[in-house]
């Protein structure tokens, strides 16, 4: 079972600023007010692990998924008989980059997850990808 959103917005930011703003670890909290902060053991890379701390919550270890430069950056955070992924996507437009974010919960406990969890992370999307696109453009 898979419980998923996603929210997009284009952005007259480069690749390569969504991809700084996305890949260094310090924006993490100031682009969603939800974390506190951010780590990561390596720079972002599929297979490399951090950790983040979101208010009200024990630190999280993650991994990155799927990690390909100026193209996506997932990752996960392992739950009890589910998985949590965010998703990062972007993709150059006509009239400029479309960025992406998502939260995709599988597994067994996925419409647990996504009715506990995951409606309160989608509903910061359009609030986080803001921050990041206005960020990115400040780089």
């Amino acid at each position: 079972m898979t419980w998923s959103r996603h929210h997009t917005l284009v952005t007259t930011a480069t690749p390569e600023q969504l991809w700084a703003r996305w890949t260094t670890a310090e924006y993490w909290a100031s682009d969603d007010p939800a974390v506190e902060w951010a780590a990561f053991d390596a720079p972002a890379a599929t297979g490399v692990t951090g950790r983040v701390k979101n208010t009200g919550s024990p630190a999280q270890k993650f991994r990155f998924t799927d990690v390909r430069t100026h193209e996506r950056m997932d990752f996960e955070i392992r739950l009890p008989f589910a998985s949590l992924s965010v998703t990062h996507a972007m993709e150059v437009t006509g009239p400029g980059v479309a960025s992406t974010h998502g939260i995709v919960i599988e597994g067994p406990l996925s419409g647990f997850y996504g009715a506990v969890l995951g409606a309160r992370l989608a509903a910061g999307l359009p609030d986080v990808v803001r921050r990041v696109v206005d960020g990115a453009l400040t780089l």
